[in-house]
């Protein structure tokens, strides 16, 4: 972990975490290993942000004298507490921008990082999304009948906790510093979608054996779920989300990860016996995956969708 000795929201600390491994998986951790004279940026997101620092503070403002609080959980409250961090800790002095109150706030942030990277603007940037699972965040999910009283994701989600991260670099800076691409990230768009309405089912342009879909929907399991629909029976689908938990706004960008895992040659996807997620529908095929959907949906009724192909 970085050398924060003080206080850390919980939040903070899975961002810290990811965001090291992210930097170090892509030799950019030291300073001494990045381009000289090219900054790394910094893009996150996060659903509900610190919600254990605000709640520390809010809690002594209410037992005492308002004037006694300490300020120091006070500062580590705020939805970009984690990514002042991660620019700090790092030395991360790019293009920087916090996304937070919605589900699809990782896949927001992978949208500016990309933009960013697309005009020139940066040439490398630390994409992060991070959700912890506090009283105040559990509370929250109960009082708005978000949680599935089953425990099976048929009448609502299994919440989770947790953060992705990874870099997003420009092919240009990439081949110049040798690094190992794990996939080429083609584009990102958001579509809204009424729930109640009847759909076609989720068609791509690519093959169908060739394209593997993580999906990060609501309630996308192998035995259910009202979301189901979306997908096309012969598609090669997995749901990480369904083994995580609702990691909120870290469960999309952590279904990009994968995908550019998968798309690098990682046996993320259980296939011939060989261990993995599970595909949900065990009858589709998944031959050499040369493109990769990533999903994720917001609650109002927005679908995310990344789109990734094989370097």
């Amino acid at each position: 972990m970085p050398h924060v000795k003080s206080f850390v929201d919980r939040t903070s600390a899975f961002a810290l975490a990811a965001g090291k491994r992210a930097l170090a998986d892509a030799r950019l951790l030291e300073k001494s290993q990045r381009p000289a004279g090219v900054e790394i940026g910094c893009a996150f997101g996060s659903t509900l942000g610190c919600l254990e620092a605000m709640g520390i503070f809010w809690n002594k403002l209410k037992a005492a004298n308002p004037k006694f609080a300490p300020p120091l959980p006070f500062t580590h409250g705020y939805a970009n507490s984690p990514s002042s961090l991660l620019c700090i800790d790092f030395g991360l002095r790019g293009s920087a921008a916090t996304f937070a109150g919605e589900k699809l706030a990782g896949m927001e942030a992978l949208l500016f990082a990309f933009d960013q990277i697309a005009a020139g603007a940066s040439q490398l940037m630390l994409v992060c999304a991070s959700d912890s699972l506090t009283p105040a965040a559990h509370n929250h999910l109960f009082a708005t009948a978000q949680l599935s009283a089953k425990g099976d994701w048929s009448d609502g989600t299994i919440p989770g906790e947790g953060a992705a991260a990874l870099v997003l670099e420009s092919e240009a800076s990439a081949q110049q510093r040798g690094a190992t691409i794990l996939a080429e990230l083609e584009g990102i768009n958001f579509f809204p979608l009424d729930p109640k309405s009847s759909v076609a089912p989720m068609r791509i342009a690519t093959g169908t054996r060739e394209t593997a879909v993580f999906s990060s929907l609501p309630n996308v399991h192998h035995f259910g779920g009202w979301i189901q629909h979306l997908h096309k029976p012969d598609m090669p689908a997995v749901a990480p989300k369904y083994f995580t938990g609702n990691m909120l706004s870290a469960s999309p960008l952590l279904s990009v990860v994968l995908a550019a895992q998968t798309l690098s040659g990682k046996p993320i996807i259980a296939q011939n016996n060989a261990p993995g997620l599970p595909l949900l529908n065990p009858a589709s095929v998944l031959d050499h995956p040369r493109f990769a959907v990533a999903t994720g949906f917001d609650s109002g009724g927005l679908l995310g969708v990344a789109m990734l192909s094989k370097n």
